[in-house]
């Protein structure tokens, strides 16, 4: 009897253990870093970026950095499904879709129907997580890919995967992920501010050579599942101070054409309030924030410090705000604001869901601002 026990308590344990033995060594899987989209002559064109793990435990640990191998895989097809299926037959080993960082649209792909066709392999794929950077980019998607950062650092550091890190150093696109993209595809009056990768050229060298690197070069605007336009960053600089979870802007004041003092903004309070009267929607914008004064070129008096500042930002604002009302992209968000606080106008005003927008749709904005720091002192003199 006892040993009838002992026989039926290990077929049991071997029962319960059965479920390892279909487990795969991480070293039988490739793990995919980033994924790209692309339209080119009527097919989907899918990218794949693989890197290799060797220098992330280098660089926790202080060792010395080897450079970094760059694979990327390329899949074709009518569909989105069977251009990411095309991959599979060169793959060489099973593809795990659960590590994925960073999604990259390029232009042409979001004017076709590719969000749509993502968002349903996404939901199919339980591999597939929400938390992934996503972006759009008019450069070549392989060159975004093989871009690397300096010293050998792995790309898992890069602008691509690790966004947030530069952004909290300079706020000026904000960086979005993939669950925040879906929501503001599917919500009525959302102007999506989708953050545009880039590559500059010019600004780095390693050993005399110069050294490409990735940089946030813009905005795309998408309203009613539509890609409007995409504005270089110079023209979408009025866009930080109106979200409020912008951590660190740095600007330059200027008096008659010379610089006075660089500022670094903190604490951004900014707010939008809609006013309907006469048959006609208008707009109050305001913003509040604190200055440090890292550098002053040129002591002036505080009072005239603060109001130059004060309209160099209004200034950014009614830049980039004009230059959407031109193409009647919403880019301030001005539809959102009317939709959550007055729905019933919202429907009154707009126009197969877009606010049509003037010159004068902002008629008040008010900017202001609070200095402090160490060279306060120096300007409280005069």
């Amino acid at each position: 009897m006892q040993k009838l026990r002992c026989f039926f308590t290990t077929i049991l344990i071997c029962t319960m253990l059965s479920g390892c033995w279909g487990a795969r060594e991480i070293e039988h899987l490739i793990y995919v870093n980033s994924i790209g989209v692309d339209y080119v002559k009527g097919k989907f064109v899918f990218y794949t970026q693989i890197i290799s793990f060797g220098n992330i435990a280098k660089q926790e640990a202080s060792g010395q950095r080897l450079p970094q191998t760059i694979s990327i895989g390329k899949g074709e097809g009518k569909t989105l499904d069977e251009a990411i299926f095309n991959l599979y037959p060169t793959a060489q080993q099973r593809l795990s879709w659960s590590h994925i960082k960073a999604i990259v649209f390029s232009e042409a792909a979001l004017k076709q129907d590719v969000v749509n066709q993502l968002l349903d392999v996404v939901d199919r794929y339980y591999e597939f997580r929400y938390t992934i950077w996503t972006f759009a980019t008019k450069e070549p998607i392989e060159d975004i890919f093989n871009a690397k950062p300096i010293l050998n650092i792995s790309v898992l550091y890069s602008q691509l995967n690790d966004p947030q890190d530069i952004y909290r150093q300079s706020s000026v696109v904000a960086p979005m992920y993939l669950y925040k993209f879906i929501w503001k595809w599917k919500e009525s009056g959302q102007t999506m501010q989708l953050p545009e990768m880039g590559i500059n050229k010019v600004q780095w060298t390693e050993n005399k050579k110069k050294h490409p690197k990735l940089i946030m070069s813009g905005v795309c605007f998408l309203q009613n599942k539509k890609l409007k336009q995409c504005m270089p960053r110079a023209d979408i600089m009025g866009l930080r101070w109106l979200d409020k979870d912008t951590s660190r802007p740095g600007i330059t004041v200027y008096h008659d054409g010379h610089p006075i003092a660089t500022l670094v903004m903190e604490k951004i309070k900014p707010s939008i309030t809609p006013k309907v009267e006469n048959d006609k929607v208008t707009f109050l914008l305001k913003v509040s924030t604190k200055a440090n004064i890292p550098q002053l070129v040129k002591a002036i008096p505080e009072k005239k410090l603060r109001e130059y500042a004060e309209k160099s930002i209004s200034e950014e604002i009614m830049h980039t705000y004009l230059l959407g009302q031109k193409s009647q992209i919403d880019v301030l968000q001005l539809s959102d604001t009317l939709y959550r606080e007055n729905p019933k106008a919202w429907h009154q005003f707009t126009k197969n869901g877009e606010l049509p927008l003037r010159p004068d749709t902002i008629s008040q904005l008010d900017v202001k601002l609070e200095l402090f720091g160490g060279n306060l002192s120096k300007i409280r003199e005069h």
